[in-house]
């Protein structure tokens, strides 16, 4: 909380101070309960979203964790029955790695057949030997069933400097001082987006067919990477992708084949920070995104994630 005041407090429909944050998910059960989940934590809404129940942390049958970064959860086939997405990074880090090493950083999946209040032990998601991370809340099941979410593969050196007391940061210059503005790093590292899906409500998983996107500017010239999408569904087996980049706007891409593959990225008209957006499918069929828009003069005044827009 920043305990700055609100400009209009009485338009304020309710607030939550749990300590959930960055990795929140939220699924619809069939008993007309929403079902939260960040992190380890779950708990749930009678009221569509107005009060929660405390959090509780999420064990499985054998005892373990349940989630942990990048928490997505799904709706799936039986009554009350949800899967849950979500990146774990194994063991302790190595002194002076700020990045785990590529084996220890996978994509696994838990299932609950009861609206989450107890959880199968996990199946894992992505191919060993790929350091996958991605964006929270953005599992999406196709009208054929698919189940699918987007990732990401990152590549290069796990840090940037010998000194472990330092991190290459992304930031600008405010009044001539450079100030970190971003929560992540992206000097001598680079990450291409895929996507992992299960045709059996997530008892095994596939990638798509044609590899990891990339935004290529010539066939001469340079690659960019992209990372932290969303999606939806745009008509049967269509979809659509937005993606996080460096470039100054959102990145699309297109499947006509429910995920397995896609067209190249291409950038949208949103001008965008360097911030993941949210996409998602109205019940009237339009598309809403949310998400963090920079033009010319706010990036000239050193803003920088600081305008959220729809």
């Amino acid at each position: 909380m920043s305990h700055v005041p609100m400009t209009l407090p009485g338009l304020m429909i309710a607030e939550q101070a749990h300590p959930h944050g960055h990795t929140s998910s939220f699924v619809e059960l069939d008993d007309g309960r929403i079902f939260h989940a960040s992190h380890k934590l779950g708990n749930y809404s009678e009221d569509g979203g107005l009060t929660w129940s405390k959090p509780v942390h999420m064990r499985d049958t054998n005892g373990d964790d349940v989630s942990s970064g990048e928490t997505s959860l799904v709706k799936l086939s039986g009554r009350n029955s949800v899967g849950l997405a979500a990146r774990v990074d194994d063991g302790d880090q190595r002194e002076g790695s700020w990045a785990p090493m590529a084996e220890s950083r996978k994509y696994l999946f838990w299932r609950s057949d009861n609206g989450g209040e107890t959880w199968r032990p996990p199946v894992r998601m992505s191919p060993p030997g790929v350091r996958t991370a991605g964006l929270q809340n953005t599992f999406l099941r196709t009208s054929s069933g698919r189940i699918i979410v987007p990732v990401f593969a990152e590549q290069g050196q796990r840090n940037l400097f010998n000194d472990s007391r330092f991190k290459p940061l992304v930031g600008k210059l405010v009044n001539n001082q450079w100030h970190a503005t971003g929560a992540h790093d992206f000097d001598s590292r680079t990450s291409g987006e895929y996507f992992l899906y299960s045709d059996d409500d997530g008892d095994t998983w596939n990638t798509n067919q044609d590899g990891e996107l990339w935004i290529m500017h010539d066939w001469n010239s340079m690659f960019s990477g992209v990372n932290e999408s969303c999606m939806a569904e745009v008509a049967p087996g269509r979809l659509l992708v937005f993606m996080r980049n460096q470039l100054g706007r959102l990145f699309q891409a297109w499947s006509n084949d429910n995920g397995e593959t896609w067209t190249r990225p291409q950038p949208t008209v949103l001008a965008s920070s360097t911030a993941p957006p949210q996409l998602k499918t109205l019940p009237n069929g339009h598309l809403l995104c949310v998400w963090n828009q920079e033009n010319e003069e706010e990036i000239r005044h050193g803003y920088a994630r600081t305008r959220l827009s729809s």
